[in-house]
């Protein structure tokens, strides 16, 4: 989830970029000419479509009641950050301004908490992975994926961790 807050600063970046030399291009100042216009636009879609294919992969790992909430408090606050620390949005303004702007968003956050925390968490226990290694503490004829029979790249990887030479440690 952090990688996706990370990936939505950058979307917020680029969006506001490209948004803003549209709208100078409308005025009159025509700025789709420079290259940082469409770095800009590569960077904005980029972004977007990896932040969509993490929040996905979140989405599989685990319920929405537990990822929508924790999606919205990072990319908020990330979204923030990335628009005070690159646009210095809060330059000029006066100390109460920017307290009770914070003070509004952390109202924001305990509402979302407040919301999601007594929804039923679903687990999910069949998680498929591929093991980068041995896994601490299961012997070696656990699975590494789930079809370890079959022809897969599973049960290949699972009969060479087991038929690799060197010590075996099945605690």
């Amino acid at each position: 989830m952090l990688l996706v807050a990370l990936l939505a600063s950058l979307t917020v970046i680029s969006v506001k970029a490209v948004s803003g030399m549209i709208t100078e291009s409308i005025k009159g100042e025509v700025q789709l000419i420079y290259p940082i216009f469409y770095v800009m636009l590569v960077v904005m879609v980029a972004s977007c479509a990896f932040q969509i294919k993490f929040l996905n992969q979140a989405m599989k790992m685990f319920d929405a009641t537990e990822v929508v909430p924790i999606n919205f408090v990072f990319f908020t606050a990330s979204a923030i950050t990335a628009g005070i620390v690159f646009y210095q949005e809060f330059q000029g303004l006066a100390l109460l301004n920017i307290l009770m702007f914070l003070f509004g968003c952390l109202l924001s956050f305990i509402g979302v908490f407040l919301i999601a925390r007594d929804r039923p968490k679903i687990k999910t226990e069949n998680v498929t992975f591929i093991a980068m290694g041995k896994i601490p503490g299961r012997k070696c004829k656990d699975k590494v994926q789930p079809e370890v029979k079959s022809n897969t790249y599973g049960s290949l990887a699972a009969k060479l961790m087991c038929n690799k030479p060197g010590p075996q440690d099945d605690s």
